[in-house]
């Protein structure tokens, strides 16, 4: 069983009547489930029935075309270790939010696009709920209270927001299953429960979603300190059950993070990446009260806050932050201290430096710059804040009738403090407002929820009141009081849906499924095969990139066309065609570095845009729609015969971004080569055949003497040449890209993507997800390791 309430429930959270636990017992998980499903279905009937998907922002120019381009792999037998549509190329599985190698990714891998991948984020929202419900349920022991931490975990602002980031989506669906699997690990011990709750933390590593997990394993961490504190039970073991459930997570999801920990070395980001952007605004946790105070609001698009676009909503039902506080005040018990101060300290963090904490902890934890937006911190507050209300809930069904009217008259003071709140954020927003629509809509935003606080009050009173016990009712009246609190329990759920569902314009705006149509968009364009990757790629201009960045137009499917037009971000790859830029977490150092000079240099660069096979360039004078100007001096993206310069890695950028480059005639390699490297200057050396694929690149090439073959994709140590078979040096070139060396006369040259770190990672997942397996399967008697 997952929960165990001799072992785990409050002892304050046990029903005072009989009734009170008939409607608990009514409240099955099944019934739970149920509901939550129909509640999704109803926010997104649409979605689920197939006639649109989700577009807006990252969903349509990043989260999408990495689906699209993993399912074309999957289907044509292929691991999608490479992605030559973007940067000039580079790395994909290593990205970790590409999810190659999560298994939930069979969702949309096997399904029909786009339908598949709406369902994906949708699914894991329910997952969430079932989570939250089971873990409160196991702290509670109140199935009342379980259900309102499962629906308010499940669905709210950003889990709802977050579902334009399946890897996001993912990593919260499973955050409330690795902290229930992994605590119960640690209490209770049996390799059985060792091995399940590896596998759900590995299944979250899997998902790739950095910061979540960071964050679900930052609660565990919290938690555990508590527990290990405070135990009575041997602090050995428990420390060694922990240790072990970590070191089986890694081991089972070493394929992916091994990879991924070596992009991470090779890429743009280390401690000083992130700059502190997009942090909650100090008004921000007024949001939490009035959604619509201080937001602005597009064409279509949700609310955002001024100050930073990561997330439109963190919002959870007023019933559910009446319940936090009301648990934080009354309640006395470390789980909910330990909730309460990852509550606190996730805000505090959010507020990144409007806030007293951030740059203090960042300077003694250099590393959090790794995580680039502070505001991200606020999921630790989403997790917290419903398991207090589901304890506070379980609390007010175990107060004695004697009590009952003392405790309820708290819960009331503090509902009508958030009113008072409520109704002081609306009057400011009135009186500082310079748009009297804004005013009036903050005012309805505003009293609707204290509307919706009041009601779910209410319900939550009468629905955790305690009968006399002595009272002389009938069978019937019993009857129909148990009813009334199934009832009760439905409006409650109810009402906390509704809160959520009405508190902003749609966070998930849809379009038509034939917006993501393959290839659609080649047919407006002369382009015919020449931006197939390994024949040349496209690049836009400053002003175009603003213009769909920050610009949107009134119709969804029009904006999100004319994003496909402009070949922004990643959608390029819906119709396969190469550029030298895109939309990624991690890109190789050395193209970050040239991308910044292509969009920041003032010379045009055009001898780079040469070398790099740039044929199609966004025309500057166009900056509000699209078009392409045709270039005709891009070269091959393999070439031969070129002088080898030797010289250093920051002079080889100087030269690589100046005019006077001349990438025909020379390649500046590494000063190591220099004494291995024989070759000189051969004009007459040719390309015979170039035959370019995602992770292999073939060419027969012919020289009179010994010769350099230049390829223009990005350098990364797992690619590796061979000339007839046999293994050569392929060097970094012009700064950031692939050279090798060939002998003279008629060679096949073959360039093949080769990661060692995957391989090696694959041995260790295979033989721990064999031992957890076995683990699981095998019947132990004992309950201890």
């Amino acid at each position: 069983m997952i929960l165990d309430r001799a072992e785990n429930a409050n002892p304050d959270a046990q029903a005072t009547d009989a009734d009170a636990r008939a409607t608990d017992r009514w409240l099955t998980p099944g019934r739970f489930g149920v509901m939550l499903g129909a509640l999704i279905v109803a926010t997104f009937p649409r979605v689920l029935a197939g006639g649109k998907s989700f577009f807006y922002r990252d969903f349509g120019v990043f989260t999408y075309p990495l689906a699209f381009f993993h399912r074309e792999s999957f289907w044509r037998g292929e691991m999608p270790l490479w992605n030559p549509y973007n940067a000039c190329g580079l790395p994909f599985l290593a990205q970790w939010n590409t999810m190659t190698l999560y298994p939930g990714s069979l969702i949309y891998l096997l399904l029909p696009l786009p339908w598949s991948l709406c369902f994906f984020g949708l699914a894991h929202m329910f997952l969430a709920g079932m989570g939250a419900y089971f873990l409160a349920l196991r702290w509670t022991g109140s199935r009342l209270g379980a259900s309102v931490g499962g629906l308010a975990f499940g669905f709210n602002g950003l889990s709802w927001y977050a579902l334009m980031w399946t890897n996001n989506t993912a990593a919260l669906g499973w955050m409330p299953w690795v902290v229930l699997a992994v605590e119960r690990a640690w209490c209770e011990g049996g390799a059985r429960r060792i091995a399940l709750a590896a596998l759900a933390g590995a299944m979250q590593m899997l998902s790739g979603a950095p910061e979540v997990i960071l964050l679900t394993w930052s609660a565990v961490g919290a938690l555990w300190l508590s527990h290990f504190l405070t135990s009575d039970a041997a602090r050995l073991r428990i420390f060694g059950r922990s240790v072990l459930v970590g070191l089986l997570v890694a081991g089972l999801a070493a394929a992916q993070l091994l990879p991924f920990l070596d992009l991470l070395r090779h890429s743009q980001r280390d401690t000083g990446f992130g700059d502190a952007q997009w942090a909650m605004p100090l008004n921000g946790l007024a949001n939490y009260l009035v959604p619509r105070f201080h937001v602005i609001i597009g064409p279509y698009n949700p609310p955002s806050q001024r100050d930073q676009f990561w997330t439109s909503s963190y919002y959870l039902s007023m019933g559910v932050i009446a319940l936090a506080l009301l648990a934080i005040w009354r309640m006395r018990s470390r789980r909910i201290w330990v909730l309460a101060a990852l509550a606190v300290f996730s805000i505090l963090m959010a507020l990144g430096n409007n806030g007293p904490a951030y740059a203090v902890l960042r300077r003694v934890v250099p590393q959090i710059g790794f995580m680039r937006f502070p505001i991200k911190f606020v999921v630790l507050a989403t997790f917290a804040l419903p398991f207090l209300a589901a304890h506070a809930v379980a609390w007010l069904q175990s107060r004695p009738i004697e009590r009952w009217r003392a405790e309820r008259n708290w819960f009331v003071v503090i509902g009508s403090i958030l009113v008072i709140a409520i109704v002081a954020i609306a009057t400011y927003a009135s009186i500082f407002s310079t748009a009297p629509d804004e005013a009036g809509a903050t005012w309805l935003n505003a009293l609707s929820r204290a509307g919706f606080l009041a009601f779910t009050c209410a319900c939550l009173l009468l629905l955790c009141r305690p009968m006399r016990s002595d009272s002389a009712e009938s069978v019937a009246a019993a009857a129909s009081a148990r009813r009334n609190r199934e009832w009760l329990w439905v409006g409650v759920v109810l009402l906390s849906w509704l809160d959520v569902a009405t508190h902003a314009r749609s966070l998930t705006p849809t379009v038509s499924n034939s917006v993501y149509a393959t290839d659609s968009i080649r047919q407006y364009y002369k382009w015919g095969d020449q931006l197939r990757p390994g024949v040349s790629r496209a690049m836009l201009n400053i002003p175009l990139l603003d213009k769909v960045t920050f610009h949107s137009v009134e119709s969804p499917e029009n904006d999100f066309s004319g994003r496909r037009l402009a070949l922004f971000a990643d959608c390029n790859m819906l119709d396969h065609a190469a550029k030298v830029d895109g939309f990624y977490s991690l890109y190789l150092r050395e193209q970050s570095a040239l991308n910044l000079q292509l969009y920041t240099g003032t010379n045009g660069l055009e001898p780079l845009k040469d070398f790099l096979g740039v044929s199609w360039l966004s025309k500057p004078s166009y900056p509000h729609e699209t078009e392409w100007l045709q270039r005709d001096t891009f070269m091959p993206m393999i070439t031969a015969g070129q002088e080898p310069i030797f010289t250093n890695s920051s002079a080889t950028l100087q030269r690589v971004t100046s005019p006077e480059f001349e990438p025909r005639k020379i390649v500046y390699l590494p000063a190591e080569a220099r004494g291995v490297v024989v070759a000189k200057a051969q004009p007459a050396a040719k390309v015979i055949s170039r035959e370019v694929g995602a992770k292999q690149i073939n060419a027969e090439v012919e020289s009179p003497a010994e010769a350099m073959v230049v390829v223009a994709q990005a350098f990364y140590h797992p690619w590796h040449a061979y000339v007839d078979g046999k293994r050569v040096p392929l060097w970094r070139a012009n700064y950031g890209f692939q050279a090798l060396e060939v002998p003279a006369g008629r060679h096949h040259v073959k360039l093949v993507y080769e990661d060692v770190a995957l391989w090696a990672g694959a041995v260790v997942s295979v033989i721990t997800l064999a031992g957890c397996l076995v683990a699981v399967c095998r019947r132990t008697k004992g309950k201890t390791v």
